[in-house]
């Protein structure tokens, strides 16, 4: 039997009730948790500033460039990661870096103890709430997400905007995933999907250069008081709408943003077969629900370029890409691509230059054996 009101409210939480309650000092509490010595980190109004744990192991050289921004409660890494992550995102990369993988049930259930102040350091030989990833199996029968009332979408206008376009976007391909536009928020409105078809969440790409400067070009949308998030490591975008070629060509190529399945989509009416993981990290759940759901043998990593070829962090990249392929390997063949040639701008995705460009990439991507 449960003890008290406290325990019972805390079990029932969602993951956007814990990151809605994280106040200041439980954020310290937690980085404190994970060992970070508190003379280190900073304190700011409304921010924090600590060391890249997201990317770098406890003792090594870390610069101070991890921030916590209480506004939007989320972490922006201004080095190698160059993402917003929340709070569960963290320590699972921290723990993936340091200790032994964690799925994203047991990152919940460590951080939820900083909301309700109950301050429990981590020792690995203590700490039974880690479960190993290897063993996190996907159930294909049981969608995780709620369902979204698919009228919420009505609020929002059937507008191709320019920017889009000129990106080289076509109007079919923005139809075909339901592109929005709020004249309001200025934002693109962008729905999201799981397998079923069910609406599960709505991101927004922002026009507005205040957004832009602080990192938060594509966030979940709010309508009234509601956030329309969700958590990105259990979807892919695009699943639904390209699972049929993804069936038929058992391969399923793996991008970082929306837009590089829009373009897919643009390229390859009716094959298209991308979809994007929204982020730097590909979970074992990605791969369950690509392997298990729709049965691909090949999957393709089409993520940005975000160094230089040739360079110390380029090559550092490469490896940790070639890591990745081994640990999956006996789930599916993995490969990724590569611009040796140079045909790619900075941050480009390998769909920004065009098709012609995207097909010779794919046609020079190199597999994992």
């Amino acid at each position: 039997m449960l003890g008290n009101d406290s325990e019972i409210i805390t079990l029932t939480m969602t993951s956007q009730d814990i990151i809605e309650s994280l106040e200041f000092d439980d954020v310290i509490n937690f980085l404190k948790s994970l060992g970070i010595d508190e003379l280190i980190i900073e304190k700011k109004k409304g921010i924090i500033i600590c060391p890249t744990i997201c990317h770098n192991p406890l003792g090594t050289k870390a610069s101070m460039k991890l921030y916590w921004y209480q506004d939007v409660k989320r972490f922006r890494c201004f080095t190698d990661c160059h993402e917003w992550i929340n709070i569960f995102d963290l320590y699972q990369r921290f723990m993936e870096l340091n200790y032994e993988p964690v799925d994203y049930y047991a990152a919940e259930d460590y951080v939820k103890q900083f909301v309700t102040k109950k301050q429990i350091h981590y020792t690995p030989s203590t700490h039974n709430s880690i479960l190993d990833l290897t063993q996190f199996q996907y159930d294909a029968n049981i969608p995780p997400f709620a369902a979204v009332n698919p009228n919420v979408l009505s609020c929002f206008s059937h507008y191709y905007h320019p920017t889009w376009l000129r990106d080289g976007i076509s109007k079919e391909a923005m139809d075909k995933f339901h592109i929005l536009f709020s004249y309001g928020q200025n934002k693109i409105i962008i729905p999201h999907y799981d397998r079923f078809g069910q609406l599960i969440g709505i991101r927004g790409r922002t026009l507005n250069q205040q957004e832009l400067d602080k990192g938060q070009k594509y966030m979940p949308v709010y309508v009234g008081n509601t956030l329309y998030n969700h958590a990105l490591q259990f979807n892919l975008y695009g699943i639904y709408e390209h699972q049929e070629a993804i069936k038929k060509y058992h391969t399923a190529v793996v991008a970082e943003g929306e837009k590089s399945v829009l373009l897919d989509e643009t390229y390859h009416p009716g094959y298209g077969f991308c979809v994007a993981c929204c982020g730097h990290q590909l979970s074992k759940y990605h791969i369950n629900l690509l392997v298990d759901t729709l049965h691909v043998q090949e999957i393709v990593l089409a993520f940005d370029k975000d160094f230089a070829v040739g360079t110390p962090e380029a090559q550092q990249l490469q490896e940790q890409i070639r890591k990745l392929g081994e640990r999956y390997s006996n789930y599916a063949t993995i490969s990724y691509i590569w611009d040796y040639k140079n045909l790619l701008e900075l941050k480009d995705s390998p769909y920004d230059k065009g098709a012609e460009t995207f097909e010779y990439l794919y046609r020079t991507r190199i597999r994992i054996r």
